[in-house]
């Protein structure tokens, strides 16, 4: 069956400030030169993301959404499946480019179920080493852990976000990660 997407989104996440979105939105419009590019900087542990939710949301029917890899979508193997189940439903192809797979296909979609454990695992598998690096370096008394925002700024950043502007343009304003400033936003005042 021969599939004529009506848009093709290229959706490129890194989870942290300090990381760059661009090689991969460069690597997949290389691929896909008539592709949207839909970046992102917010962690993968959650599908529950502005960006990737105002995307999913846009996509039709023919679309095709273009990830460089399952970890780009998410970390969680259960959301994941569950969001290729959601884009299948809509009749929106979901392609994964590092392994090449459709995952409308039965091949496909057992390889891509694979993966999706396979990205929880890698997860799993940095929070321990974290764990066991952070208990080290407490033992060793070089552990301070991170240092909490300052109160003035999570204020300014509730006002800012009580007048009306976007939580992302807020974050980028106060120069603080998105997924930071929900967690202090999410705090009670």
């Amino acid at each position: 069956m021969e599939f004529l997407a009506l848009t093709i989104y290229l959706y490129a996440r890194v989870s942290t400030d300090e990381q760059d979105p661009d090689a991969q939105a460069d690597f997949l419009k290389g691929l896909y030169p008539h592709g949207v590019i839909v970046e992102e900087r917010f962690t993968g542990t959650t599908t529950d993301r502005p960006k990737f939710k105002k995307l999913l949301a846009s996509l039709q029917a023919g679309d095709g959404l273009v990830v460089r890899e399952v970890s780009r979508l998410g970390r969680n193997s259960a959301e994941v499946l569950a969001l290729a189940e959601e884009l299948k439903a809509r009749n929106v192809k979901l392609t994964i480019d590092n392994l090449g797979i459709d995952i409308t296909t039965p091949a496909g979609e057992m390889v891509f179920t694979i993966m999706a454990g396979m990205a929880k695992m890698e997860r799993e598998l940095m929070l321990e080493r974290q764990r066991i690096g952070i208990a080290k370096a407490k033992l060793d008394g070089k552990y301070t852990g991170r240092k909490a925002l300052d109160p003035i700024l999570v204020k300014t950043a509730r006002e800012l976000v009580n007048n009306g502007m976007a939580k992302a343009a807020v974050a980028t304003h106060l120069k603080i990660g998105q997924s930071t400033l929900y967690k202090y936003l999410a705090e009670p005042v």
